[in-house]
């Protein structure tokens, strides 16, 4: 007799398991569409970024940074470089390679992190770190990490081959970069 009190006692445990289950299930459910938003957002936000960037909308582009956003170009920089040589920068590459432009080949997001790998290319048609134009076309590899906070970029960290770079517009021969 006593077993068969047992059962009823067994199927509402069971029972109470699988609801368990079913909430931790569809709570974790709702954490992943959650982070799956948000690293939706964030990619259009490095979208937008690099298509106003190549529009030469910088205004924009400096926009989508917090105001205390630490920059690092080349990445292994220990010290952020100031937004206002940033802008400067920036303004400064596109008017010496007015047809600048991001190929964007892969792009990951993961948290409050975005990871681009660009193929970059240009024409040098004005000045570019005290080198006069040469009319020379370049294609380069770039690989940028972002880091975003509330709809903005934190942190920036640039590699960009700026090696190549060089040898496309002459200033660099192949032997000597084999050195």
């Amino acid at each position: 007799m006593k077993k068969l009190s047992m059962i009823p006692f067994l199927a509402l445990i069971l029972c109470f398991m699988v609801s368990c289950q079913d909430k931790e299930a569809m709570a974790e459910l709702e954490e992943m569409k959650a982070q799956a938003e948000v690293e939706g957002q964030n990619k259009a936000l490095i979208n937008n970024y690099f298509k106003e960037m190549d529009s030469g909308n910088f205004d924009f582009v400096m926009g989508a940074f917090a105001s205390d956003a630490r920059i690092f170009f080349p990445s292994g920089s220990t010290t952020p470089m100031p937004m206002d040589e940033v802008f400067h920068g920036l303004k400064s590459f596109y008017e010496a390679f007015p047809d600048y432009k991001h190929d964007l080949k892969e792009m990951i997001a993961e948290g409050d992190i975005v990871i681009v790998r660009t193929i970059d290319s240009g024409t040098h048609e004005g000045e570019f770190m005290g080198i006069p134009a040469t009319g020379n076309k370049f294609e380069v590899g770039a690989v940028i990490i972002f880091h975003i906070k509330d709809g903005k970029i934190v942190e920036f960290w640039e590699e960009m081959d700026m090696l190549g770079l060089m040898m496309h517009l002459g200033m660099v021969k192949r032997k000597e970069a084999e050195k």
